[in-house]
């Protein structure tokens, strides 16, 4: 139990200070989310395209996972679509509000999340099957976000935009790369691979650090209902639902670890400038953006403490 409670602390203590630390750097003004917009795009077009590429290059792709495990994870996002797209419908009567949620149910803070833990559970440089279980995940739950953006704004997904959506997303090009390098008959040059390693090195601190900097639950007030259901669907609904159900298929080990980020993980931040982009509820996407990664500490420390526990990683 306390070997339990321990490595459930070494996941999130890490992330909880960094992120603290990034909350510092505002309060004495060392920087502001103004500054760290321009982070935050270079972190989303640059740093976490590197990362992902490295841990999947790394990766024995025929070892990382099996048809069962895509199968699920394929169905299980699938599964959640509908719900997405119908629940917050009915319990909120703005379309622009219920299209924030329900893109925030389906778009998680995979990457950086899954890297975090896997590594802090695993190892460093072992979570190449957690990252590359992304090249399922981050294209879905992409493709399927726009889809619940487009019918929420206008009633209707245009397929020549979502398409085009996913193939300019950075973390498709970059899982596309990675595979398609590892297939080469060589490998990467040493100095060019060291490049790799120095960027994909501060992707991580770089992110919570940006992530504090952008807590903001100033305007939260006024979307108090809407914030709280958002929150209760993405946080705790989801992982209730499918991870007792994972763990009931099987799953274990690193496998277990991403669906355990999959389904518990805070909303991805990139969900809020394409909330915006695409004319939902922006100040809403943003809030619940903040409002899931201060409750993901908890979540996740419980969700890693109990697995650890049962002994299923």
């Amino acid at each position: 139990m306390l070997d339990s409670f321990l490595t459930a602390a070494g996941v999130v203590i890490p992330m909880a200070l960094l992120m603290l630390l990034g909350v510092g750097l505002r309060k004495t003004g060392l920087t502001d989310r103004s500054t760290m917009r321009g982070v935050d795009n270079l972190l989303f077009r640059l740093f976490m395209p590197v990362l992902l590429f490295k841990n999947i290059y790394e990766t024995d792709i025929s070892q990382s996972f099996t048809p069962k495990e895509a199968l699920f994870i394929a169905a299980a996002l699938l599964a959640l679509f509908p719900a997405a797209l119908l629940l917050p419908r009915k319990l909120v009567k703005d379309r622009r509000q219920a299209a924030s949620i329900g893109q925030a149910m389906l778009r998680t803070n995979y990457l950086l999340f899954g890297i975090a833990v896997a590594e802090s559970l695993f190892g460093e440089g072992n979570a190449g099957p957690v990252a590359l279980l992304g090249t399922i995940i981050i294209p879905m739950t992409n493709a399927l976000g726009v889809i619940v953006l487009e019918l929420g704004r206008s009633g209707r997904a245009s397929p020549g935009k979502v398409l085009t959506s996913i193939l300019k997303n950075p973390m498709i090009l970059a899982t596309l790369a990675a595979l398609g390098a590892a297939a080469l008959p060589f490998r990467i040059p040493g100095p060019l691979w060291g490049v790799v390693e120095d960027v994909a090195g501060v992707t991580t601190t770089l992110s919570f650090l940006s992530l504090g900097v952008s807590l903001d639950f100033g305007e939260a007030r006024a979307n108090r209902k809407p914030l709280a259901l958002g929150v209760a669907l993405r946080m705790a609904a989801m992982p209730l639902v499918f991870l007792p159900l994972s763990v009931a298929l099987g799953f274990r080990g690193q496998t277990l670890c991403a669906l355990m980020v999959l389904f518990a993980a805070p909303t991805a931040v990139a969900s809020y400038p394409l909330a915006v982009a695409m004319g939902a509820d922006g100040p809403l996407a943003g809030q619940l953006v903040c409002a899931t990664t201060v409750l993901s500490m908890f979540t996740m420390f419980l969700c890693t403490f109990l697995l650890r526990g049962l002994g299923l990683f």
